[in-house]
């Protein structure tokens, strides 16, 4: 095998495509990866908005579904008592890092961290597909900030398993998949952050008025005068 090569496992490939195709679309590349088609189907790819959530969800689906494919490793790991389920090299072994006893649960909860992960992407598909179908929500920024939040908690466990890692000696190539696939999520929602409120927070098809009442919402500090019946005939 090709020096380098040895830490590839084929079976990485389809979590790999599905995730490399959300940070095409998180990227300015995807205003040239929303072909016409896509968007006369999806209008909301027609704005940066829109293509980010999709990159962002696209991202994430890949993370989850990684994290299955650990779970999968995980539980055939406690099936076979250990054993070779992935391909193995000199660094690269996850049969040696997801099999290892010592290392393999999450402390106290005992729970693999195959499942955790599925958790926690299932997690921020559910902030996702909900801020984008209702992007002019009042709750839209909390939910960003929960994304934000639980993405920069998630970053703490991701360094703890990379040291993890360190002790047992071998790397974990779905693992160290699924810790980018978290911390991509991440930042789009830090990004996310950055464009709410701004002219890039942009809403095909949505109805002015509920833009000119939050923008008056927020100058009043929350509190929006009620209109007199005459005016509003």
């Amino acid at each position: 095998m090709v020096a380098g090569l040895e830490c590839f496992d084929n079976t990485l490939i389809p979590h790999l495509a599905i995730f490399a195709l959300g940070v095409a679309m998180f990227t300015p590349l995807g205003e040239s990866l929303a072909i016409p088609a896509l968007r006369r189907k999806y209008s909301s790819l027609e704005t940066k908005l829109g293509r980010t959530f999709a990159g962002m969800l696209l991202m994430c689906f890949g993370g989850f579904t990684v994290s299955a494919h650990t779970l999968w490793m995980h539980n055939k790991a406690q099936e076979m008592g250990g054993g070779s389920f992935c391909t193995a090299g000199t660094v690269c072994d996850c049969a040696s890092v997801i099999g290892n006893s010592d290392w393999n649960t999450v402390p106290v909860l005992g729970l693999p961290w195959g499942l955790l992960g599925m958790v926690a992407f299932a997690l921020f598909m559910w902030l996702i597909i909900t801020m984008a179908k209702e992007p002019a929500a009042s709750w839209v920024l909390t939910h960003i900030k929960i994304g934000t939040n639980f993405g920069i908690l998630g970053i703490g466990v991701i360094l703890y398993l990379m040291y993890a890692e360190y002790e047992i000696g071998k790397i974990c190539q779905f693992c160290t998949t699924a810790h980018i696939a978290h911390i991509g999520a991440t930042i789009g929602f830090f990004k996310l952050a950055n464009m709410h409120n701004t002219s890039e927070w942009e809403i095909p098809g949505l109805n002015k008025k509920v833009d000119i009442v939050s923008k008056e919402r927020r100058k009043r500090g929350g509190y929006v005068a009620p209109k007199i019946a005459s005016e509003e005939e």
